[in-house]
Parts: C-alpha cells; structure tokens; sequence
C-alpha cells in the first residue's frame, strides 16, 4: 500500500473523532462553536440536529477506515478519498450557505478550518494513484 493510505487514515481518525464528539455531548459541541448557548426551547431541536451532522460523519469515517482493513488496490482509495474530497467540499458549501441564507450570525471557525484541511488532504492521496 502506497500513498493514499496515510490520507485515509488521517480523514478517517478525523472524522470519527469528531463525530464522536457531536454524538456524545451535542450541546456542548454547539457551544464551543457558537459561543452561546441555545435557548431552552431550541435545546432539543439543535442537539438531534447536530447529533444527525456528528452522525454523517461517523459514516464518512466508517467508509474509510473500513476501505483501509479491505482494500488494498491503491486506484480504488484513491478513487474513495477523491469521492470523500467531493462530499466533504458539498458539506463545507452548506456550512458556509447557512451564513449566507440568513440562518446564522457567522461561518463557525471550527469547520471553516478542519474541513478545507480534511479536503486537501484527501485530493493529495487522491492525485498520488494513476487515476489522474
């Protein structure tokens, strides 16, 4: 295994640790986000919301740390990790749109910063394979 490898399994870790914390204790994820707590009667509506974001992220990184343990042919991680880097710039889009819609005051920090890194990262293991 070559060069794909190490992107996946940063993406993958990333990702999982992440989700993790969104699913764990999605009131005090949105609070270190946003800076502010959520009134009372949003509280519940927000933390299902961001618990179902934390959840698409443990997907993503099911995805690919399985695709680590069974595949070894190198075009097809590649392939996945450019796919992720696809997905990942949609996700980022709707982050930032929110803000332009209206729905929130700013762009969080937190995904505006770990998310491009998390797309880099996948489209340089991508472009390392003979699918370019």
């Amino acid at each position: 295994m070559g060069e794909p490898v190490i992107p996946m399994a940063i993406v993958g870790v990333v990702t999982l640790v992440v989700g993790m914390k969104m699913n764990i204790n999605p009131q005090k994820f949105n609070e270190s986000i946003f800076g502010k707590e959520t009134h009372e009667s949003a509280l519940g509506e927000t933390n299902a919301m961001r618990m179902a974001v934390g959840g698409g992220l443990l997907a993503i990184s099911t995805i690919l740390l399985t695709s680590l343990i069974f595949i070894e042919d190198e075009t097809v991680m590649a392939t996945i990790l450019l796919s992720t880097a696809i997905g990942l710039t949609v996700f980022l889009s709707t982050v930032v749109g929110a803000k332009f819609r209206g729905y929130t005051e700013s762009v969080p920090k937190l995904p505006m910063i770990v998310l491009p890194i998390l797309i880099i990262l996948c489209l340089v293991g991508s472009s390392d394979s003979k699918m370019w």
